[in-house]
């Protein structure tokens, strides 16, 4: 076991050890890489639930003396109603939230592992996983979304708003492209997170991710262009490819 890793599963156990004993406390689930451990390596991030008893959320969530090491805190800011991110002077990183017993059921999760229980929590977080299998994608409505962001982000981009077009070709055209990509052309062992299109792209498909890449890197026009022609190597319909073929010619590129 690496240090890193030594480290990071410590770093739990002394949380775990910090809340267990507390009255108002219910639950703890560690979520993504912080319950699938193997994934750990040293960027790993501490990801998790707390489960408190109704009326005492806010506390728990302006309060972090339930946390390991608290003085050693260097950020804390609040990033949802029921969430925060903490940052240490030694850079862990932690992202969590903190939810009463009868908020539990507003979250998402995939990959998660119950560290303590006392609330029926196995069960209700075993339902919460299942609900959250997204759904089979509309590959025609994402195929049409894909080009519409095209062109938003390429008259973004000839308007001279480069941030804004970033932001529709690299980053929303992109996602509906690698939902594409995972549809038609699904892994044999896919690494897919299903909360987050982005994540582990790279580990099933190397390649197209690596084209991807280096098409974010380029400008507007060329980044848009190469965008359309992973999408046109996709086995979709002749009249896909009309469309495509279409928006193409509109746009010049």
């Amino acid at each position: 076991m690496s240090k890193s890793v030594d480290a990071f599963l410590r770093f739990q156990a002394q949380l775990l050890s910090k809340v267990e004993h507390r009255s108002d406390v219910l639950g703890l689930v560690f979520l993504g890489s912080s319950a699938a451990t193997d994934r750990v390596d040293e960027h790993s991030d501490h990801d998790f639930f707390l489960i408190v008893q109704k009326g005492v959320g806010e506390a728990y969530r302006k309060n972090l003396d339930w946390l390991p090491n608290q003085t050693e805190i260097l950020l804390a800011p609040r990033e949802t109603a029921h969430g925060l991110k903490v940052v240490y002077k030694d850079l862990r990183l932690l992202e969590f939230a903190v939810f009463e017993d009868d908020e539990l059921e507003l979250s998402s999760a995939n990959d998660y592992a119950v560290a303590l229980d006392k609330s029926n929590i196995s069960a209700r977080m075993a339902a919460i996983a299942k609900r959250s299998v997204p759904r089979q994608i509309d590959p025609l409505a994402e195929f049409e979304l894909f080009l519409a962001l095209i062109q938003i982000g390429l008259g973004r981009f000839r308007r001279g708003e480069v941030i804004a077009s970033e932001q529709h070709l690299k980053s929303y055209a992109v996602e509906k492209l690698i939902k594409l990509i995972r549809h038609y052309k699904p892994a044999a062992h896919s690494h897919a997170d299903s909360l987050n299109a982005f994540r582990r792209f790279e580990r099933d498909y190397p390649n197209l991710a690596a084209d991807i890449s280096a098409l974010q890197l380029l400008p507007g026009d060329q980044c848009a262009s190469g965008l359309l022609d992973l999408g046109a190597s996709l086995p979709i319909s002749p009249d896909e490819i009309n469309k495509l073929s279409a928006l193409r010619k509109g746009l010049g590129i």
